[in-house]
């Protein structure tokens, strides 16, 4: 199986695309960001494992926003919230925790605190998020043999 650990502010919505949403709370995300997570996914295969501060709204909301998008089937799960640790920790407790064999995964966040997971970040900004070319550089990290 392959994961996107996905962080929403400054990777699905960003400053050149700061529009409130008339369909779930918070900022509405990027069409641009929403074609490329979805060719990400067409690509690789891959589901996604929310990692951003939206996933304290739970499974349920999360899985609903991702319906918004018509992405809901791709959920996958959410990273744990552990007080005062960094993402990259997070990420690997769930790693830890996954029943299923995790085969490539790809950190797709606008935040550089990974750890030791750093060189399966693809780095966005928070200007203009997920944008073709950091499409294709999850791509490359997805698609990547052992």
């Amino acid at each position: 199986m392959k994961l996107i650990f996905l962080d929403i502010d400054g990777v699905m919505n960003h400053r050149k695309h700061f529009v409130r949403s008339r369909l779930h709370e918070g900022q509405e995300f990027c069409p641009i960001a929403v074609r490329n997570l979805r060719e990400i996914i067409k690509r690789t295969g891959a589901k996604i494992v929310v990692s951003s501060t939206w996933r304290k709204m739970g499974a349920t909301r999360m899985k609903a926003i991702l319906r918004s998008y018509d992405m809901h089937q791709y959920f996958y799960g959410l990273t744990p919230v552990i007080d005062e640790v960094i993402r990259g920790l997070e990420i690997q407790q769930f790693l830890d925790g996954c029943n299923d064999e995790i085969e490539s995964f790809v950190i797709l966040d606008d935040d550089d605190d990974m750890g030791d997971l750093i060189n399966l970040l693809v780095h966005t900004s928070n200007i203009d998020g997920l944008n073709d070319d950091k499409r294709e550089e999850a791509v490359k990290i997805l698609v990547k043999e052992k």
